[in-house]
């Protein structure tokens, strides 16, 4: 299948590094390769856009984009919504503090935690306290415990294999342990072609760090912080996009 992107662009403008990203890897592309260039088209929305309505021919293209910009896409032409990995069963051994997951009932019981909505992506996350007079909505939820982080990488992984590493957020010199990462992939069976690990590194002792995971994403609308492999990118997001479609498809289908 031959690779069309649509980017979206707000107010004119190219607003997201992943879109940037994106279109140096098609100048790359295409100029490494004159057969079966890499196709795509604008997609113009408001600043504080909501409804976005997109046009039958847009349906043979993969939306980069917002995290709501892509999701409307997906919801118009697939009734799909996708939704956070946050971290995953088969992870829970890498994240190095106690995590569980339930509804809003267990929030009076579960003291001051890391909240994360397992229902939406971009929905409730942050640091709660069960003595704070607030009320969680209906729904399901990750509860983590608060642990200390030092610094923060995202792990791209594709095809099975780690092809990037970025630091976005501490202290840059604090480097994590590369074959727990990959050992993080080789367990994570059910994981899409593509998608990210956010790794933290914290330092337990006198020149001694430990590597654990913070969360997973599926990759779409990822911050790439540098990461800028333009023979791969173009292939990650398109990849990962149809295989997500049709992976939700059988399930959809196995569930009826």
């Amino acid at each position: 299948m031959s690779m069309k992107f649509l980017i979206q662009k707000i107010n004119g403008e190219i607003r997201h590094d992943f879109s940037f990203t994106l279109m140096e890897s098609i100048r790359f592309r295409n100029w490494l390769q004159n057969a079966d260039k890499i196709k795509y088209r604008f997609f113009d929305t408001a600043e504080d856009a909501i409804d976005f309505k997109f046009k039958s021919l847009h349906r043979h293209y993969v939306p980069v984009g917002s995290v709501e910009f892509v999701s409307a896409f997906l919801k118009q032409f697939y009734d799909l919504t996708p939704r956070p990995v946050n971290v995953p069963l088969e992870l829970l051994r890498y994240s190095d503090r106690h995590i569980f997951n339930g509804t809003e009932s267990y929030f009076p019981h579960c003291g001051k935690s890391f909240i994360k909505s397992n229902d939406k992506i971009k929905g409730i996350c942050g640091i709660f306290n069960q003595d704070e007079a607030i009320k969680l909505p209906a729904g399901n939820y990750q509860f983590s415990e608060i642990v200390s982080i030092d610094s923060e990488w995202r792990a791209f992984v594709y095809d099975g294999k780690l092809v990037g590493l970025q630091n976005y957020a501490g202290e840059f010199t604090k480097f994590p342990y590369v074959d727990i990462i990959k050992d993080m992939i080789k367990v994570y069976k059910s994981a899409p072609i593509a998608y990210t690990l956010d790794v933290g590194v914290r330092e337990i002792g006198e020149n001694h760090n430990t590597t654990f995971l913070i969360e997973v994403h599926d990759f779409f609308s990822c911050g790439l912080y540098g990461f800028a492999d333009h023979a791969k990118y173009p292939s990650m997001l398109h990849r990962w996009f149809w295989q997500y479609i049709q992976r939700e498809m059988v399930n959809q289908h196995c569930n009826k």
